[in-house]
């Protein structure tokens, strides 16, 4: 989708190319409109890729492009519809920058119940894409309806962030490739959707929830740091849909911060009873599962009012 994306862009600097040296077509021309047209799904394609594992992309999906498919109609047979529709292409940007945050969003949620790796839902330099991508479409629109936005002997400032937007896009999505783990859309749609179980009785689900807890405290499972809702619940032989709605409706957490808290509470045992004094608070942070030094110092510090040292220091017996 990254390849693609940039392909469109490329495909627009030619056309851009041509019609500056005055080597166009009419067609040319009224086919401008079309990359922009393209731009939205691409980006919106470009951001589902990325957050879910199983992502392949379906037959369906090409009634997202139709409206560039009927405009490029349109100027093989003599009627551009480009010169009189061509601004709906900002309606059509704007609109899969909004289906993009509401996705982002869903993500979110979903994975909180599936994951237990706090880096999962660091989506900070995706959201810097989605804000630089806007950038780049309100830069076009104050140029093309307000005022011209000219830099460098009259180049539209538009094509310089356009060009920082691809740098950026290669440099995050060819560099860095590993920040997402992905969840798949069959995993979302299970913790999404998980409110159509019917109540049983007290006395039944107590008892799942004890062994869930006593599976948890005897194996120590949670300081595996890849630990997910599904692992969990193949080792408790138990669905992980159903898992998943014990956690939620009946513990009144998410999955992530269930197996957290427990990570926690060792992290504060061993920090305060370690046999090896000169364990530094990193061993204990990976000993317990945490893979994210940022994340660990956050969740520590909202638990215990202390930072993981800070709470060392003040409740070690070997003071």
């Amino acid at each position: 989708m990254l390849a693609t994306f940039l392909l469109i862009i490329a495909f627009q600097f030619c056309s851009l190319l041509l019609i500056s040296f005055s080597l166009y077509t009419e067609f040319l021309q009224g086919l401008m409109c079309v990359f922009g047209l393209a731009y939205g799904p691409l980006f919106y394609f470009y951001t589902f890729s990325l957050l879910y594992s199983n992502f392949s992309f379906k037959t369906k999906y090409l009634l997202h492009f139709l409206p560039s498919f009927i405009f490029i109609v349109g100027a093989l047979v003599g009627y551009p519809l480009c010169l009189d529709l061509g601004n709906l292409l900002y309606i059509s940007i704007l609109t899969y920058l909004v289906l993009s945050v509401w996705r982002i969003n869903k993500y979110k949620r979903a994975v909180k119940n599936i994951q237990s790796m706090i880096r999962t839902i660091e989506l900070d330099w995706l959201k810097w894409t989605w804000v630089i991508f806007s950038m780049v479409i309100l830069f076009d629109i104050v140029d093309r309806f307000v005022w011209g936005l000219d830099f460098l002997d009259g180049t539209p400032i538009t094509y310089l962030a356009l060009l920082f937007l691809i740098f950026w896009m290669v440099y995050k999505g060819l560099k860095q490739p590993h920040i997402f783990i992905g969840i798949s859309e069959q995993d979302e749609a299970m913790v999404l959707g998980k409110k159509d179980f019917d109540q049983e009785v007290d006395e039944h689900i107590q008892k799942e929830l004890e062994e869930i807890k006593a599976y948890i405290e005897r194996e120590k499972s949670f300081k595996q740091a890849d630990l997910s809702i599904n692992i969990l619940a193949e080792n408790l032989n138990v669905s992980p849909r159903r898992l998943s709605f014990l956690i939620n409706n009946y513990l009144g957490k998410n999955f992530m911060t269930f197996i957290n808290d427990y990570r926690i509470e060792m992290a504060k045992k061993q920090l305060v009873d370690s046999d090896d004094s000169a364990e530094t608070v990193l061993e204990v942070m990976y000993d317990v599962g945490f893979n994210s030094k940022s994340s660990f110092y956050t969740l520590f510090k909202s638990k215990t009012g202390y930072t993981p040292l800070a709470y060392k220091r003040k409740y070690s017996k070997r003071n």
